[in-house]
Protein backbone atom coordinates (compact mmCIF):
# COMPACT_ATOMS: atom_id res chain seq x y z
CA UNK A 1 0.00 0.00 0.00
CA UNK A 2 2.55 2.65 0.57
CA UNK A 3 0.96 4.60 3.21
CA UNK A 4 2.57 3.77 7.04
CA UNK A 5 0.85 1.34 9.21
CA UNK A 6 -0.28 4.46 11.26
CA UNK A 7 -1.87 6.48 8.95
CA UNK A 8 -3.62 3.54 7.18
CA UNK A 9 -5.33 2.83 10.89
CA UNK A 10 -6.16 6.31 11.51
CA UNK A 11 -7.90 6.82 8.35
CA UNK A 12 -9.57 2.44 8.49
CA UNK A 13 -10.97 3.77 12.02
CA UNK A 14 -12.72 6.49 10.46
CA UNK A 15 -14.27 4.63 8.18
CA UNK A 16 -15.47 2.13 10.82
CA UNK A 17 -16.76 5.01 13.23
CA UNK A 18 -18.97 6.70 9.91
CA UNK A 19 -20.59 3.33 8.82
CA UNK A 20 -20.92 2.09 12.59
CA UNK A 21 -23.07 5.27 13.54
CA UNK A 22 -24.70 5.52 10.72
CA UNK A 23 -26.57 1.97 11.06
CA UNK A 24 -26.47 1.56 15.05
CA UNK A 25 -29.69 2.53 15.89
CA UNK A 26 -31.30 -0.46 13.49
CA UNK A 27 -31.08 -3.17 15.76
CA UNK A 28 -32.24 -1.38 18.30
CA UNK A 29 -36.04 0.21 17.09
CA UNK A 30 -37.71 -2.41 19.37
CA UNK A 31 -35.77 -0.42 22.55
CA UNK A 32 -36.41 2.59 20.79
CA UNK A 33 -39.66 2.92 20.36
CA UNK A 34 -40.31 1.98 24.03
CA UNK A 35 -37.76 4.39 25.18
CA UNK A 36 -39.39 7.35 23.60
CA UNK A 37 -42.75 6.11 23.20
CA UNK A 38 -43.48 6.22 19.71
CA UNK A 39 -44.36 3.97 16.71
CA UNK A 40 -42.48 2.16 13.97
CA UNK A 41 -42.62 5.15 12.02
CA UNK A 42 -41.18 7.46 14.29
CA UNK A 43 -38.20 5.18 15.28
CA UNK A 44 -37.56 5.19 11.38
CA UNK A 45 -37.11 8.55 11.43
CA UNK A 46 -33.85 8.15 13.33
CA UNK A 47 -32.44 6.58 10.85
CA UNK A 48 -33.38 8.95 7.88
CA UNK A 49 -32.65 12.01 9.88
CA UNK A 50 -28.97 10.59 9.87
CA UNK A 51 -29.26 10.03 6.23
CA UNK A 52 -31.18 13.46 5.61
CA UNK A 53 -28.19 15.41 6.98
CA UNK A 54 -25.73 13.04 5.22
CA UNK A 55 -26.87 13.60 2.17
CA UNK A 56 -27.78 17.68 2.70
CA UNK A 57 -24.02 18.08 3.53
CA UNK A 58 -22.03 15.56 1.22
CA UNK A 59 -21.35 18.23 -1.58
CA UNK A 60 -20.23 21.11 0.28
CA UNK A 61 -18.28 18.39 2.62
CA UNK A 62 -16.84 17.54 -0.55
CA UNK A 63 -16.21 21.17 -1.49
CA UNK A 64 -14.47 22.05 2.02
CA UNK A 65 -11.99 18.73 1.36
CA UNK A 66 -11.29 20.28 -1.88
CA UNK A 67 -10.78 24.30 -0.49
CA UNK A 68 -9.69 23.39 3.06
CA UNK A 69 -6.87 21.12 4.71
CA UNK A 70 -8.26 18.22 4.54
CA UNK A 71 -7.68 17.10 7.79
CA UNK A 72 -9.21 19.92 9.59
CA UNK A 73 -12.49 18.56 7.53
CA UNK A 74 -12.15 15.30 8.71
CA UNK A 75 -11.30 15.95 12.66
CA UNK A 76 -13.47 18.67 12.71
CA UNK A 77 -16.35 15.61 11.88
CA UNK A 78 -15.35 13.42 14.30
CA UNK A 79 -15.16 16.14 17.06
CA UNK A 80 -18.69 16.74 16.00
CA UNK A 81 -19.57 13.09 16.06
CA UNK A 82 -18.58 12.57 19.57
CA UNK A 83 -20.38 15.38 20.60
CA UNK A 84 -23.67 14.27 18.83
CA UNK A 85 -23.51 10.40 19.77
CA UNK A 86 -22.71 11.03 22.92
CA UNK A 87 -25.79 13.79 23.31
CA UNK A 88 -28.04 10.60 21.36
CA UNK A 89 -27.06 8.21 23.81
CA UNK A 90 -27.61 10.48 27.16
CA UNK A 91 -31.09 12.07 25.95
CA UNK A 92 -34.72 10.93 26.88
CA UNK A 93 -36.33 12.93 23.96
CA UNK A 94 -37.31 12.08 20.80
CA UNK A 95 -36.87 15.45 19.19
CA UNK A 96 -33.76 15.63 20.63
CA UNK A 97 -32.79 12.55 19.39
CA UNK A 98 -33.73 13.35 15.94
CA UNK A 99 -31.94 16.07 15.86
CA UNK A 100 -28.95 14.57 16.97
CA UNK A 101 -28.91 12.04 14.56
CA UNK A 102 -29.28 14.86 11.66
CA UNK A 103 -26.48 16.71 13.33
CA UNK A 104 -24.78 12.71 13.11
CA UNK A 105 -25.40 13.23 9.44
CA UNK A 106 -23.93 16.24 8.88
CA UNK A 107 -20.96 15.02 10.81
CA UNK A 108 -20.90 11.94 9.28
CA UNK A 109 -20.32 13.87 5.92
CA UNK A 110 -17.76 15.95 6.58
CA UNK A 111 -15.79 12.26 7.05
CA UNK A 112 -15.73 10.23 3.85
CA UNK A 113 -14.19 12.20 0.95
CA UNK A 114 -11.87 13.93 2.87
CA UNK A 115 -10.45 10.76 4.27
CA UNK A 116 -10.27 9.48 0.66
CA UNK A 117 -8.33 12.95 -0.47
CA UNK A 118 -5.58 11.94 2.72
CA UNK A 119 -5.24 8.68 2.42
CA UNK A 120 -4.93 8.24 -1.57
CA UNK A 121 -2.81 11.31 -1.50
CA UNK A 122 -0.18 9.73 0.02
CA UNK A 123 -0.61 5.96 -0.67
CA UNK A 124 1.32 4.96 -4.18
CA UNK A 125 -0.31 1.73 -4.57
CA UNK A 126 -4.30 3.62 -4.65
CA UNK A 127 -6.01 0.61 -5.14
CA UNK A 128 -4.81 -1.59 -2.14
CA UNK A 129 -5.44 1.89 0.23
CA UNK A 130 -8.79 2.55 -1.17
CA UNK A 131 -9.51 -0.97 -0.17
CA UNK A 132 -8.26 -0.70 3.16
CA UNK A 133 -10.13 2.12 4.02
CA UNK A 134 -13.18 0.12 2.47
CA UNK A 135 -12.96 -3.02 4.87
CA UNK A 136 -13.11 -0.27 7.31
CA UNK A 137 -16.56 0.27 6.43
CA UNK A 138 -17.87 -3.29 6.56
CA UNK A 139 -16.31 -3.67 9.76
CA UNK A 140 -18.25 -0.61 11.11
CA UNK A 141 -21.59 -2.41 9.67
CA UNK A 142 -20.66 -5.74 11.29
CA UNK A 143 -20.28 -3.52 14.43
CA UNK A 144 -23.06 -1.41 14.58
CA UNK A 145 -25.43 -4.89 13.21
CA UNK A 146 -24.04 -6.94 15.45
CA UNK A 147 -21.81 -6.19 18.01
CA UNK A 148 -23.63 -3.73 19.60
CA UNK A 149 -26.53 -5.43 20.10
CA UNK A 150 -24.69 -8.27 21.70
CA UNK A 151 -22.65 -6.10 24.11
CA UNK A 152 -25.90 -4.25 25.15
CA UNK A 153 -27.06 -7.38 26.63
CA UNK A 154 -24.53 -6.50 29.19
CA UNK A 155 -24.48 -3.12 29.18
CA UNK A 156 -27.54 -1.80 28.30
CA UNK A 157 -28.51 -0.03 25.03
CA UNK A 158 -27.67 3.74 26.36
CA UNK A 159 -24.62 2.44 27.35
CA UNK A 160 -23.34 0.48 24.01
CA UNK A 161 -24.33 3.98 22.69
CA UNK A 162 -21.69 5.47 24.74
CA UNK A 163 -19.48 3.30 23.88
CA UNK A 164 -19.97 3.89 20.25
CA UNK A 165 -18.96 7.67 20.87
CA UNK A 166 -16.00 6.95 23.09
CA UNK A 167 -14.41 4.87 20.22
CA UNK A 168 -15.18 8.06 18.49
CA UNK A 169 -13.58 9.62 20.49
CA UNK A 170 -10.28 7.51 20.72
CA UNK A 171 -10.66 7.40 16.76
CA UNK A 172 -10.34 11.58 16.80
CA UNK A 173 -7.44 11.49 18.89
CA UNK A 174 -5.79 8.72 16.36
CA UNK A 175 -6.56 11.02 13.70
CA UNK A 176 -4.95 13.76 15.22
CA UNK A 177 -1.42 12.36 15.98
CA UNK A 178 -1.65 9.99 12.79
CA UNK A 179 -3.80 11.70 9.98
CA UNK A 180 -0.99 13.15 7.39
CA UNK A 181 -1.59 17.20 6.21
CA UNK A 182 -2.76 16.48 3.20
CA UNK A 183 -2.12 18.42 0.23
CA UNK A 184 -1.62 22.52 0.27
CA UNK A 185 -4.80 24.06 0.00
CA UNK A 186 -5.94 25.00 -3.35
CA UNK A 187 -5.88 28.63 -4.00
CA UNK A 188 -9.05 30.36 -3.57
CA UNK A 189 -10.90 32.83 -6.15
CA UNK A 190 -12.89 29.51 -8.23
CA UNK A 191 -16.59 29.78 -7.32
CA UNK A 192 -18.04 26.56 -5.72
CA UNK A 193 -20.72 26.09 -8.64
CA UNK A 194 -18.48 26.13 -11.08
CA UNK A 195 -16.37 23.47 -8.76
CA UNK A 196 -19.09 21.23 -9.22
CA UNK A 197 -20.38 21.88 -12.60
CA UNK A 198 -16.58 21.28 -14.12
CA UNK A 199 -16.81 17.73 -12.92
CA UNK A 200 -20.40 16.78 -13.12
CA UNK A 201 -20.73 18.38 -16.43
CA UNK A 202 -18.02 15.79 -17.45
CA UNK A 203 -19.03 12.40 -19.92
CA UNK A 204 -16.39 10.62 -17.38
CA UNK A 205 -18.28 11.65 -14.51
CA UNK A 206 -21.49 10.04 -16.28
CA UNK A 207 -20.15 6.99 -16.55
CA UNK A 208 -18.57 6.74 -12.94
CA UNK A 209 -21.52 8.12 -11.29
CA UNK A 210 -24.09 5.60 -13.89
CA UNK A 211 -21.77 2.73 -12.48
CA UNK A 212 -21.91 3.74 -8.58
CA UNK A 213 -25.47 4.41 -9.32
CA UNK A 214 -26.21 0.44 -10.75
CA UNK A 215 -23.67 -1.03 -8.38
CA UNK A 216 -25.72 0.22 -5.33
CA UNK A 217 -29.22 -0.05 -7.04
CA UNK A 218 -28.94 -3.55 -7.30
CA UNK A 219 -26.71 -4.29 -4.24
CA UNK A 220 -29.26 -3.04 -2.07
CA UNK A 221 -31.79 -4.83 -3.34
CA UNK A 222 -29.98 -7.87 -2.03
CA UNK A 223 -29.09 -6.41 1.70
CA UNK A 224 -32.23 -5.07 2.09
CA UNK A 225 -34.58 -7.54 0.77
CA UNK A 226 -32.85 -11.02 2.23
CA UNK A 227 -34.18 -11.01 5.42
CA UNK A 228 -37.78 -10.75 4.30
CA UNK A 229 -36.97 -13.57 1.80
CA UNK A 230 -35.13 -15.60 4.42
CA UNK A 231 -38.01 -15.21 6.96
CA UNK A 232 -41.00 -15.72 4.31
CA UNK A 233 -39.72 -17.88 2.27
CA UNK A 234 -37.44 -20.41 4.60
CA UNK A 235 -38.88 -19.52 7.92
CA UNK A 236 -35.73 -18.07 9.17
CA UNK A 237 -35.95 -16.03 12.28
CA UNK A 238 -35.32 -11.91 12.48
CA UNK A 239 -31.57 -13.33 14.40
CA UNK A 240 -30.90 -15.72 11.80
CA UNK A 241 -31.65 -13.31 9.05
CA UNK A 242 -30.12 -10.61 9.94
CA UNK A 243 -26.79 -13.08 10.69
CA UNK A 244 -26.80 -14.46 7.20
CA UNK A 245 -27.22 -10.87 5.78
CA UNK A 246 -24.40 -10.13 7.64
CA UNK A 247 -22.11 -12.33 5.38
CA UNK A 248 -22.58 -9.53 2.49
CA UNK A 249 -20.72 -7.36 4.85
CA UNK A 250 -18.21 -9.48 5.93
CA UNK A 251 -17.68 -10.57 2.35
CA UNK A 252 -17.11 -6.76 1.66
CA UNK A 253 -14.33 -6.38 4.50
CA UNK A 254 -12.54 -9.33 3.32
CA UNK A 255 -12.00 -8.91 -0.38
CA UNK A 256 -11.89 -4.88 -0.31
CA UNK A 257 -7.90 -5.23 0.34
CA UNK A 258 -7.60 -7.77 -2.28
CA UNK A 259 -9.87 -5.93 -5.03
CA UNK A 260 -7.93 -2.87 -4.70
CA UNK A 261 -4.59 -4.82 -5.01
CA UNK A 262 -5.64 -6.72 -7.91
CA UNK A 263 -6.21 -3.59 -9.67
CA UNK A 264 -3.31 -1.97 -8.38
CA UNK A 265 -1.08 -5.26 -10.15
CA UNK A 266 -3.20 -4.87 -13.14
CA UNK A 267 -2.61 -1.00 -13.60
CA UNK A 268 -5.81 -0.48 -14.51
CA UNK A 269 -9.36 -0.20 -12.43
CA UNK A 270 -11.86 -1.05 -14.85
CA UNK A 271 -10.83 -4.95 -15.92
CA UNK A 272 -12.04 -5.10 -11.81
CA UNK A 273 -15.20 -3.14 -11.95
CA UNK A 274 -16.49 -4.89 -15.06
CA UNK A 275 -15.60 -8.34 -12.84
CA UNK A 276 -17.42 -6.72 -9.97
CA UNK A 277 -20.41 -6.48 -12.03
CA UNK A 278 -20.48 -9.62 -13.22
CA UNK A 279 -20.26 -11.11 -10.04
CA UNK A 280 -23.56 -9.01 -9.05
CA UNK A 281 -25.30 -10.52 -12.19
CA UNK A 282 -24.09 -14.33 -10.53
CA UNK A 283 -25.59 -13.03 -7.26
CA UNK A 284 -29.36 -12.35 -8.48
CA UNK A 285 -28.96 -15.23 -10.98
CA UNK A 286 -28.73 -17.76 -8.12
CA UNK A 287 -30.57 -16.23 -6.23
CA UNK A 288 -33.51 -15.94 -9.01
CA UNK A 289 -33.07 -19.49 -9.98
CA UNK A 290 -31.98 -21.88 -7.00
CA UNK A 291 -34.67 -21.75 -4.54
CA UNK A 292 -32.94 -22.87 -1.11
CA UNK A 293 -30.88 -21.75 1.74
CA UNK A 294 -27.78 -22.09 0.51
CA UNK A 295 -27.93 -21.22 -2.65
CA UNK A 296 -28.61 -17.66 -0.19
CA UNK A 297 -25.56 -18.08 1.44
CA UNK A 298 -23.61 -18.19 -1.54
CA UNK A 299 -25.43 -15.09 -2.94
CA UNK A 300 -24.78 -13.23 0.24
CA UNK A 301 -20.33 -13.84 -0.67
CA UNK A 302 -21.13 -12.77 -4.23
CA UNK A 303 -22.46 -10.04 -3.58
CA UNK A 304 -19.74 -8.94 -0.64
CA UNK A 305 -17.38 -9.82 -3.26
CA UNK A 306 -19.01 -7.65 -6.24
CA UNK A 307 -19.49 -4.69 -4.23
CA UNK A 308 -15.73 -4.92 -3.28
CA UNK A 309 -14.52 -5.27 -6.58
CA UNK A 310 -16.89 -2.46 -7.49
CA UNK A 311 -17.02 0.46 -4.74
CA UNK A 312 -13.83 0.76 -3.75
CA UNK A 313 -12.44 0.93 -7.38
CA UNK A 314 -14.52 2.87 -8.82
CA UNK A 315 -13.37 5.62 -5.54
CA UNK A 316 -10.14 4.88 -6.69
CA UNK A 317 -10.39 5.66 -10.53
CA UNK A 318 -12.49 9.12 -9.50
CA UNK A 319 -9.06 10.48 -7.53
CA UNK A 320 -7.44 9.31 -10.94
CA UNK A 321 -8.94 10.52 -13.81
CA UNK A 322 -10.18 14.16 -11.46
CA UNK A 323 -6.87 14.37 -9.90
CA UNK A 324 -6.50 14.24 -5.81
CA UNK A 325 -6.42 18.28 -5.69
CA UNK A 326 -10.20 17.51 -7.38
CA UNK A 327 -10.80 14.07 -5.21
CA UNK A 328 -13.34 15.73 -2.71
CA UNK A 329 -16.09 17.18 -4.73
CA UNK A 330 -15.77 14.59 -7.20
CA UNK A 331 -16.19 11.93 -4.64
CA UNK A 332 -18.70 13.62 -2.90
CA UNK A 333 -21.25 13.63 -5.83
CA UNK A 334 -20.73 9.81 -6.62
CA UNK A 335 -21.44 9.47 -2.75
CA UNK A 336 -24.56 11.71 -3.06
CA UNK A 337 -25.33 10.04 -6.31
CA UNK A 338 -25.19 6.54 -4.57
CA UNK A 339 -27.20 7.35 -1.70
CA UNK A 340 -30.35 8.55 -4.06
CA UNK A 341 -29.42 5.20 -5.78
CA UNK A 342 -29.79 3.31 -1.98
CA UNK A 343 -33.14 5.01 -1.79
CA UNK A 344 -35.13 4.52 -4.75
CA UNK A 345 -33.94 1.00 -4.94
CA UNK A 346 -35.54 0.20 -1.78
CA UNK A 347 -39.17 1.73 -2.88
CA UNK A 348 -39.04 0.13 -6.61
CA UNK A 349 -38.17 -3.32 -5.22
CA UNK A 350 -40.52 -3.07 -2.42
CA UNK A 351 -43.27 -1.94 -5.13
CA UNK A 352 -42.78 -5.34 -7.39
CA UNK A 353 -43.05 -7.34 -4.53
CA UNK A 354 -46.04 -5.80 -3.04
CA UNK A 355 -47.28 -6.05 -6.86
CA UNK A 356 -46.53 -9.16 -7.88
CA UNK A 357 -45.92 -11.00 -4.58
CA UNK A 358 -42.93 -13.24 -6.33
CA UNK A 359 -39.92 -12.92 -5.10
CA UNK A 360 -38.20 -14.15 -8.46
CA UNK A 361 -39.31 -11.18 -9.86
CA UNK A 362 -37.48 -8.93 -7.36
CA UNK A 363 -34.63 -10.75 -8.21
CA UNK A 364 -34.97 -10.55 -12.05
CA UNK A 365 -34.94 -6.57 -11.64
CA UNK A 366 -31.96 -6.72 -9.25
CA UNK A 367 -30.53 -8.94 -12.73
CA UNK A 368 -31.87 -6.68 -15.18
CA UNK A 369 -30.08 -3.47 -13.11
CA UNK A 370 -26.70 -5.48 -12.41
CA UNK A 371 -26.54 -6.08 -16.42
CA UNK A 372 -27.26 -2.34 -17.17
CA UNK A 373 -23.63 -1.89 -15.03
CA UNK A 374 -22.09 -3.18 -18.06
CA UNK A 375 -22.84 0.19 -19.86
CA UNK A 376 -21.31 2.61 -17.95
CA UNK A 377 -18.53 -0.09 -16.83
CA UNK A 378 -17.66 -0.15 -20.59
CA UNK A 379 -17.60 3.55 -20.80
CA UNK A 380 -15.14 3.86 -18.18
CA UNK A 381 -13.02 1.77 -19.35
CA UNK A 382 -12.31 3.68 -22.51
CA UNK A 383 -11.91 6.48 -20.31
CA UNK A 384 -9.46 5.02 -18.21
CA UNK A 385 -7.44 4.02 -21.42
CA UNK A 386 -7.19 7.31 -22.75
CA UNK A 387 -6.26 8.50 -19.32
CA UNK A 388 -3.43 6.07 -19.07
CA UNK A 389 -2.50 6.92 -23.02
CA UNK A 390 -2.23 10.44 -22.05
CA UNK A 391 -0.37 10.27 -18.53
CA UNK A 392 1.43 6.66 -18.75
CA UNK A 393 3.46 7.50 -15.61
CA UNK A 394 0.26 7.86 -13.01
CA UNK A 395 1.22 8.44 -9.36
Amino acid sequence: MGAPLWTAAAAWGVFFIANAQRIDVVPFFNDLRALYHIDYAGVGGLLSAYLLGYVLAQIPAGLAADNLPARRVTLAGLACMTVTSALFALTGRYASALAMRFLMGLSGAALYSSTVKLMLGVAPNRGAAMGILQSGAGAGMIAGLFLMPLASQWTGVPAAFLALAAATAVVLVAGTVWLPAGAPRRAAGEPALRQIAGIAGQRTFAALSGSVFLALFSAYGITAWLPTYLANVFGFGRTAAGAMVAVVNVALLAASPFAGTLSDRLGARSPVILTGFAVLVASFAILAGVHSAAGVAVTTLLAGTGLALTLPILTTLTTELFGIDRAGVAVSLNLAVGQVASTISGVLFGYVLDATGSFSLVWLLGLGVALAGFVPALALRRAESAHLTAAPARP
